[in-house]
């Protein structure tokens, strides 16, 4: 065997615990082997007391004088004693017996301990019980213990090794272990819905016994542990396990180390800006005030203040010492003044000690006595017919049991609250909960471990930087864009409003359709133009729908509905407008004489080839390209309120793989239609005649649409799909104005026409030629069947006025006169007066010189006839 050296390698505390180990196991044989011989033999006494004996192990001190006048011992003896003396002038609390404690000082190592156990269990009175003892002994004691059938209860150690039940089968302790703080950490992160958490611990096995148990649990709670090291002596391995805390951006951390590691964990923690709103460091209490303060000891590269900045608002967890204010516990005292009180004055006059309130294990030592009394005198009541406690012996584990069961049955008020254990033998009392305020732990809450709940003060609750409690981690909250509710609304009841007067309108163009007014302006292509207008709004709140509505299925249906009806109701709308126009275009386009007649079906025939094209395109989109409902994602954003919440910014999409040339032949399709509508707005900007009285509005309107086309089509493209506010305005815009604008130049002239002069056309006393000159009206007709007579007449007139004018020519011609004037003028014969019923009255108008032309129009079942008369030059 390699002998045992100082130094930082762990090769020491390995033999150590060997050579330890089998230091025990040997005493231990040799203590049952010294028990079977005293059995045997019968050395021992047999006599028998109603005393009962609790041998009290006291570890602190070197001697028997320095040991009673050390302020530890001076405060857990009495605080024994004073117990005892109560339960033993108690009626209730084991009647007919004494408790008595014959003391017991340690005066030197483990061995010690347990050489003094040996010598007191072999030695009259029989024990019945240990009271103690604490620090690095309780463990050997705890084990030797068993061999003896002893139930032991220590009140001042916290090594959760202890809670092994294999190892220490009959030790319970009135103090909290450090496992039992476990349980509290966990309520605390449940309590503020903390699930993910990283936990960084000293590698002692104090400290990893402690992070083991933690993980545990943390698993039962279904709580994530992001991270999970040790934090030992080495330099490098504690960056590592630091950086680790970093790599996984751990938010919530328990850190589960002795104080001056925890300082340097601090430090590292200011150094790294792991600390503020954004994070809380829980750490195990220690009993030293201010503990986290820099020692001249340690090597930090920072300072007090630097540290008291991570540290605030950080928590601890401690054991509670005493129970709270008002509770009245089983010894009659109502606050841990009373009790203090009490054992001051005790201590002072049975030992003349000054300081007997200098450690905090005494009401726990108070408690271990009342919990042995408790456990025996339920016992008493148990054991059979014949047999007291006084008939203990250490063979007896029969009677053992009985005490073991019992001792797990223990349940009241303590001075240090309330005393109860669980399966391990632990204290089931409260933890405290501490956080650090304006650079003070103060309480701010109690865990009680039996209900598994935490009680939160009321006049200290807990504080948070920026108001409110940090989270375990960024939270990632999806963020569907939607168009905002204040814009949607708005549009959809433009759109609303915009339908309803549609519906008005084609009302008003049915009831009036025999009227002149409304009958020479097409009134069955109006009512294509309407239904158009009527699929225009709807498509604007199909496109404001589709961003908005919940449930992704129905948007699906509406991505594909809203393309159809957005082209289809282009075409409805602006075709019809065109088709008209293209009529007037062609009415006035002729240079020679020639009848045309051009009838309603030509055009619904011209807009169905518009409306053909377009459903054989978007059903061949729908077949090689479907349109698809998909979630466009975008860079992660910072919520400007909070710093630990990011939202992922998604929009739905109605789009396809080839989405962008499909979109690019609807423009240019639709593009070439705007475009041919500007030429035929052009051509026709100079007809004016009452029978075709909206061209001219069709133009404005062609106009319109080609401007508001050639702003919102460019911007709509250019904006960020992000953007999907203004996108949404700018479409709605564009589409509610040109759409308004239609049905207002198409139809607010004919409803202010009818309103002021009635629904038939009023002449205006002039009629229109090619290039835009004009006669006047002299005449006219005042019915159907005279205006018939007149337009014979006159046609009568002009063949004989066409005779002469041959006739004159051959004169002329046989004359030979080629120098004379030429009779190339024209003489135009036409209807000083046109109506939609073809009346005409005559005129005595002249022509101009040069070519000109007249346009006398008749309606014919709302058909228009034009005939075109031509003089041109011989």
């Amino acid at each position: 065997m390699q002998p045992r050296h100082k130094g930082n390698t762990k090769e020491p505390d390995i033999y150590g615990r060997v050579e330890e180990r089998v230091q025990t196991f040997a005493m231990r044989w040799f203590l049952s082997l010294l028990l079977g011989l005293e059995l045997f033999t019968g050395t021992r006494s047999e006599g028998r007391a109603k005393d009962l004996f609790l041998y009290g192990m006291f570890d602190q001190g070197n001697s028997p004088v320095t040991a009673r006048k050390d302020p530890a011992y001076q405060g857990l003896l009495p605080a024994c004693e004073m117990a005892i003396e109560q339960i033993n002038n108690r009626s209730d609390i084991l009647p007919g017996y004494n408790l008595k404690i014959p003391d017991d000082m340690i005066m030197g190592g483990r061995a010690v301990a347990v050489y003094h156990l040996i010598m007191k269990l072999f030695h009259e009175p029989t024990m019945i019980m240990i009271l103690g003892p604490g620090g690095a002994v309780v463990d050997l004691i705890a084990e030797t213990a068993p061999i003896f059938n002893l139930i032991q209860l220590t009140f001042s150690t916290y090594s959760p090794a202890l809670s092994d039940r294999q190892t220490y089968p009959f030790l319970f302790k009135t103090i909290q272990t450090d496992n039992v703080h476990n349980p509290a950490r966990i309520a605390l992160l449940q309590h503020f819905g903390w699930d993910k958490v990283a936990t960084i611990q000293d590698t002692d096995d104090r400290f990893t016994t402690i992070a083991s148990n933690l993980n545990e649990l943390l698993g039962e709670a279904n709580i994530t542990v992001q991270s999970s090291g040790g934090f030992g002596k080495d330099v490098t391995s504690q960056l590592s396990q630091l950086e680790n805390l970093k790599a996984v951006d751990a938010r919530i951390v328990i850190a589960l180390m002795a104080p001056h590691q925890c300082r340097k964990l601090l430090c590292w923690a200011y150094n790294n800006g792991m600390y503020g709103s954004r994070y809380l460091w829980i750490f195990n209490g220690a009993l030293r005030e201010n503990w986290w303060k820099p020692r001249k000891s340690d090597t930090l590269d920072c300072t007090a203040e630097e540290i008291d900045q991570v540290m605030e608002y950080s928590i601890s967890t401690e054991p509670s010492f005493f129970a709270d204010e008002g509770e009245q516990g089983i010894a009659g005292y109502s606050s841990p003044n009373d009790y203090w009180e009490a054992h001051v004055d005790y201590a002072r006059l049975k030992y003349g000690a000054p300081e007997a309130k200098s450690t905090v294990y005494v009401p726990l030592a108070f408690d271990a006595v009342y919990a042995a009394a408790l456990a025996l005198n339920a016992s008493a009541a148990e054991l059979p017919a014949g047999r007291g406690l006084e008939d203990w012996s250490y063979e007896d584990s029969s009677m053992r049991s009985v005490f073991f069961r019992n001792m797990e049955k223990t349940n009241f008020l303590g001075v240090s609250g309330p005393v109860r254990f669980d399966k391990t033998g632990d204290r089931l009392g409260r933890i405290i909960i501490k956080q650090i305020q304006d650079g003070k732990a103060v309480e701010v809450g109690k865990f009680h471990a039996y209900e598994k709940k935490i009680i939160w003060s009321d006049t200290t609750p807990p504080k948070w930087k920026g108001g409110q409690p940090p989270v375990d981690e960024v939270r990632k909250i999806t963020r569907e864009i939607r168009v905002s509710d204040g814009l949607l609304y708005t549009m959809v009841s433009l759109a609303g409003l915009g339908m309803i007067f549609c519906l008005l309108f084609l009302a008003f163009n049915f009831k009036f359709r025999e009227k002149r007014v409304i009958k020479m302006s097409s009134p069955r292509l109006n009512n294509a133009l309407i239904l158009g207008c009527i699929f225009a709004y709807l498509a604007i709140i199909l496109f404001g729908l589709t961003e908005n509505v919940a449930e992704s299925n129905q948007a699906f249906y509406m991505c594909k509905a809203r393309v159809w009806i957005m082209v289809v109701g282009f075409t409805l709308a602006f075709g019809s407008m065109f088709s008209k126009t293209w009529r007037v275009y062609a009415l006035f386009r002729h240079t020679k004489v020639e009848k045309k007649v051009i009838k309603d079906f030509h055009l619904f025939a011209m807009v169905g080839s518009f409306l053909l094209m377009d459903v054989v395109f978007l059903m061949l989109w729908e077949v090689l390209d479907p349109i698809t409902m998909q979630r466009e994602k975008f860079p992660e954003e910072e919520d400007p309120n909070r710093n630990d919440v990011l939202y992922l910014p998604e929009l739905r999409r109605c789009t396809s793989d080839y989405l962008m040339y499909w979109l690019g032949i609807i423009y240019a399709s639709k593009g070439i239609l705007i475009l041919f509508g500007i030429f035929l707005a052009w051509e026709t900007r100079k007809v004016q005649i009452p029978e075709l009285n909206d061209s001219k509005q069709i133009g404005l309107c062609v106009y319109n649409v080609m401007i508001m086309s050639a702003v919102g089509v460019p911007i709509i493209n250019l904006l960020d799909s992000q953007q999907l506010d203004i996108s949404f305005a700018v479409l709605s815009v564009c589409i509610i104005v040109c759409t308004s604008t239609t049905l207002a130049l198409v139809f607010v002239p004919k409803i202010w026409q009818g309103l002021r002069h009635g629904f038939e056309i009023q002449r205006s006393g002039k009629f229109l030629t090619r290039k835009g000159s004009s006669g006047t009206v002299t005449n006219g007709c005042d019915d159907h069947i005279s205006c018939k007579k007149e337009i014979i007449l006159l046609k009568n007139q002009i063949n004989v006025l066409n005779k002469e004018i041959m006739e004159i020519r051959k004169r002329k011609g046989s004359k030979g006169d080629r120098n004379g004037p030429s009779l190339s003028q024209a003489i135009v014969i036409s209807a000083d007066r046109l109506s939609v019923n073809g009346s005409t009255s005559t005129s005595n108008t002249k022509s101009t010189a040069g070519s000109t032309k007249s346009l006398p129009l008749k309606d014919m079942n709302n058909d228009i006839e034009m005939q075109v008369i031509k003089e041109t030059s011989a």
